[in-house]
């Protein structure tokens, strides 16, 4: 079933807050997703399982995952614009970009060059923790890009979520290159807050949430993915 989100508390409106940039804000868009959507990110455990993503599926790429060949996403969502990798994607990307405010502002003359449909979105000041804070009408940060997807398809429409190398786990990417960060260790420190977080989505609001792929995130398996083990 669509859910329509909630207004803001005026003391976290979007409107409230100083230096908003030119990038159209998502929750004042309109813009909406179909129920069924796959988020894939570009953790290394996804490498050879896209194609065993369901094609009635509308993906959604984070971060890095939007070069990855094999995938043509609809959306891609970003809270960086200044690693290694994003001028190749950003040049190669043509769907649907959604920015956190802080990339947006970085990005913002060459998406408004671009022409392209782009939204952003500003966090409210208190992030994702292990106790499940309000998401409706707010993208909070504290979870990783994968964690402010899953809060994107939770607040636009998705209520069939599948996951794709969202790893939660090491440092390496699908195409074996390694984030010039690597501190997110064996089992990333947000995990602690994007589990109780899941967890009150399926059970509380209905949602299906899956991963075709290996994951911290205490997630089933769907299909042919369940012969993996974590």
């Amino acid at each position: 079933m669509k859910r329509l989100h909630r207004p803001r508390l005026h003391s976290e409106s979007v409107n409230t807050m100083p230096d908003r940039c030119a990038i159209p804000e998502i929750f004042e868009s309109g813009w909406r997703l179909p129920e069924k959507v796959c988020i894939v990110a570009p953790g290394s455990n996804g490498r050879g399982l896209y194609q065993e993503i369901p094609p009635d599926y509308y993906t959604i790429a984070v971060s890095k995952a939007a070069l990855i060949p094999e995938i043509r996403a609809s959306v891609w969502i970003t809270l960086h614009a200044q690693q290694d990798w994003y001028p190749e994607a950003s040049a190669s990307f043509t769907g649907i970009r959604i920015y956190g405010d802080a990339a947006a502002r970085v990005a913002e003359s060459e998406l408004l060059a671009l022409g392209c449909e782009c939204y952003c979105f500003y966090a409210p000041p208190d992030a994702l923790s292990p106790e499940v804070r309000p998401v409706d009408g707010f993208i909070r940060i504290g979870g990783s890009v994968s964690g402010c997807a899953l809060q994107i398809a939770y607040n636009f429409g998705a209520s069939d979520i599948l996951l794709c190398g969202v790893d939660m786990s090491g440092d390496g990417y699908f195409d074996g290159t390694t984030n010039v960060q690597p501190t997110h260790g064996d089992t990333w420190g947000v995990v602690k807050n994007l589990n109780p977080l899941i967890r009150w989505m399926m059970e509380k609001r209905g949602l299906r949430i899956h991963t075709l792929s290996p994951t911290r995130l205490d997630v089933p398996f769907l299909g042919k993915a369940a012969r993996h083990d974590p």
